[in-house]
């Protein structure tokens, strides 16, 4: 079963992981760590690693990509090399979480199709990103 972490700053994990109860329901195999005052770089770094080490199937999502909390991810994930069934996706939005967190808890996804069912989600979610102007007719 895969384990979901959600990183970011401030308290966007928590955000997004009260969203996602409220529309898939609550599951202990999601986590959220925000990035703040209390818990700082070297207490993010521990969790992720901790998660990483103690799961051989995990997603991380983090809120950007770039930021803090995807670096210290991904590069927790890719010095250790814990399993090869990690995955850290960046610039995330509601839906790309909630449709992977769907597939990934609640379907059977084998380890070979995950990348691909990963990359396919990134890009509907890519499609899904719509502007609107107040002048449009």
């Amino acid at each position: 079963m895969y384990k979901i972490a959600i990183v970011g700053h401030g308290n966007f994990p928590e955000g997004v992981l009260s969203a996602l109860s409220l529309l898939i329901g609550e599951n202990e195999n999601v986590v959220a760590y925000n990035l703040n005052d209390e818990r700082t770089h070297e207490v993010l770094e521990q969790d992720v690693t901790a998660l990483l080490k103690d799961n051989e199937q995990v997603i991380i999502f983090a809120d950007l990509t770039g930021g803090a909390p995807h670096q210290i991810s991904a590069r927790v994930m890719l010095e250790n090399k814990f399993s090869e069934n990690q995955y850290v996706i960046s610039g995330i939005n509601l839906g790309l979480v909630v449709e992977l967190t769907m597939k990934f808890l609640y379907s059977e996804i084998k380890d070979e199709e995950a990348a691909a069912a990963i990359q396919e989600a990134i890009e509907q979610s890519r499609g899904m990103i719509m502007s609107m102007q107040s002048g449009m007719v």
